[in-house]
């Protein structure tokens, strides 16, 4: 349960908007993009009556290497400074094979890792704690399958939808370090956790005229006692 917990307290990060570069020569796309968006960070603690809520600028690079009759390969970084008291630093790459083609479009297998780093510090700010610290990382590993369909004109609007499903392991790394004003002792505790989730997503892309492309990205994690949804979009400019 930490595992999905902490995802959702590291990273309900939204990427709003990709500024592209980009390079085509034949079959192969290669892709090297700045991207700018927010991200979102939510802490709560019951016990010492923390609600934390904070959404910072987001800056990154995202990396795309696409074969039409092979592969995709995605990979971006990203970064968000001083939200939550706290750096956050993340990465995310995958890559999905084209194993069958038919008349609607092709199957693919695909595997990626997720990284996701978070050294809250908030020292003295909080009433009542003297100190408080959360190191967080957040390693996620994940398998997929699922069948790519295409619509439209390639030389006008091409519209691709992703069904998917697969398995994924979150290993949560880190400690929760506070020390109470008063009597109560300082407090070090472990948050690592290791939890198996089920995962289905689906991403629907659109290409305008080999110059637009746009992506939206939903994904659903759970497992019988946890459920997350994540929404992601972005938008790139081919010049």
């Amino acid at each position: 349960r930490k595992g999905a917990d902490m995802r959702k307290n590291l990273c309900a990060v939204v990427a709003v908007l990709a500024l592209a570069a980009g390079v085509v020569q034949g079959e192969d796309i290669r892709i090297i993009v700045p991207y700018v968006g927010a991200a979102t960070n939510v802490y709560q603690d019951s016990t010492y009556g923390l609600d934390l809520n904070d959404t910072k600028l987001m800056e990154g690079l995202f990396f795309q290497w696409v074969n039409t009759d092979l592969f995709q390969a995605n990979a971006f970084v990203y970064h968000s400074a001083d939200i939550n008291y706290a750096q956050l630093w993340g990465g995310h790459l995958i890559a999905d094979f084209y194993v069958w083609s038919n008349s609607l479009g092709k199957a693919a297998v695909g595997a990626g890792l997720e990284v996701i780093s978070l050294d809250m510090d908030a020292g003295d700010a909080f009433a009542g704690l003297d100190a408080f610290s959360l190191p967080t990382t957040l390693y996620v590993p994940y398998a997929r399958f699922g069948h790519y369909f295409y619509f439209g004109d390639p030389n006008g609007i091409r519209v691709s939808l992703f069904p998917w499903a697969g398995l994924e392991y979150d290993v949560t790394r880190g400690s929760l370090s506070l020390d109470p004003s008063g009597p109560p002792p300082p407090v070090e505790q472990s948050i690592d956790d290791e939890t198996l989730y089920e995962i289905v997503g689906i991403s629907v892309g659109a290409t305008l005229w080999h110059f637009i492309e746009l992506q939206a990205k939903y994904k659903l994690t759970l497992n019988a006692t946890d459920r997350l949804n994540t929404f992601d979009a972005m938008a790139n400019v081919f010049f």
